[in-house]
């Protein structure tokens, strides 16, 4: 059986949280992982043998403790029976969400729809970067659930201070086509987002997911914890290593390497208030249930620094909307299509 030393996994692990958001506000340190007393306690360990069973199980408790939210992992493998069980009062939306989410580089991408004949495809522009500096190793956009696949095509663009990339989708075939549109939803841009309102999330996360499958979250503290329609903005280091800042709301939805990009869902309506963008490192006051819940009565600081955050729609249509008044978006095509995309008309 395989082995493995036992310092490699927690190297992986560090490695793992400094790179979860690369872009975001959320950069994260091994120090902020590892506190000194964890390290020094397992000195005597670090340089033994594990074998490959007892290495998924030490690296599932590790990331546990790393990502966990609430008293419960609340992440699960999704499997085709869950997109049918009807048990789930909100089975609809998580069939249609998980048959429109892609794995999209290493990262979690989705299908809004087809905007000024083109088919596009919502992801993080940290995400985004290796599609277009890896071309050869993420030329692929694959749907899991309707089977399909498709070559990246044309970006529309890729924004920072929003963490949103907008690229198209190559599709040929009458019947994928047929297929990919029939799960189309676009932003709910005008949708009001408030605290406690219950959300599903659906990527590619990697923590406790061995084969990368897509994975889903809908327990109970998975829900928005900023207020009513609060948005701040984050900042945090670009890949050059300036500082930038992304709007976010706080949410309570596990997330990991690999869940950048994700759509997140209004449980009881299937509305996509936003995109996933930066996960904070987790502290004991977030991997308690009745910790959260006194986050929220007590209106906390802790809410904008032990959460995971996103990026509300309507500022990505508030943004963008600038942008082409500025004339900063100056290729027509380009214009058109994410005027399209915002549901504004194009026309003089």
């Amino acid at each position: 059986m395989k082995k493995f030393p036992l310092l490699s996994i927690l190297s992986s692990l560090a490695l793992a949280h400094l790179y979860t958001a690369p872009v975001s506000a959320q950069t994260l340190h091994p120090e902020l992982l590892f506190e000194k007393n964890l390290v020094v306690a397992s000195y005597d360990l670090l340089e033994k043998e594990v074998e490959k069973d007892d290495f998924d199980a030490n690296m599932d408790t590790l990331l546990d403790w790393g990502y966990r939210v609430g008293d419960e992992w609340g992440k699960k493998v999704l499997v085709r029976r869950d997109l049918r069980n009807k048990k789930l009062k909100f089975v609809e939306e998580l069939r249609r969400t998980a048959k429109a989410t892609a794995k999209v580089a290493n990262g979690t991408g989705f299908y809004l729809g087809q905007f000024n004949g083109f088919h596009l495809i919502a992801t993080n522009y940290h995400v985004h970067l290796r599609l277009v500096t890896e071309p050869e190793d993420y030329k692929e956009i694959e749907f899991p659930f309707l089977d399909l696949s498709f070559n990246f095509g044309r970006t529309f663009g890729a924004w920072l201070e929003i963490d949103l990339a907008l690229f198209a989708i190559n599709m040929e075939s009458k019947w994928d086509r047929k297929k990919l549109q029939s799960v189309a939803k676009n932003f709910s841009f005008d949708y009001p987002i408030t605290r406690n309102q219950k959300l599903l999330t659906v990527g590619f996360g990697r923590a406790k997911n061995h084969y990368i499958e897509m994975v889903g979250t809908w327990d109970s503290d998975c829900k928005v914890f900023s207020g009513d329609n609060e948005f701040k903005t984050k900042y945090g280091l670009d890949e050059k290593g300036k500082i930038v800042g992304t709007w976010s709301f706080a949410v309570g939805c596990e997330a990991s390497l690999g869940d950048s990009g994700s759509p997140v869902v209004t449980r009881d309506t299937g509305d996509i208030i936003g995109i996933l963008w930066g996960v904070a490192p987790k502290t004991p006051i977030a991997q308690s249930s009745q910790s959260l819940d006194n986050m929220i009565k007590e209106n906390s600081p802790a809410i904008w620094k032990e959460l995971n955050y996103a990026v509300p729609a309507t500022k990505i249509k508030e943004f963008l909307l600038e942008k082409i008044k500025s004339g900063a978006i100056t290729d027509e095509v380009e214009r058109k299509t994410i005027l399209a995309f915002l549901g504004v008309d194009s026309s003089p």
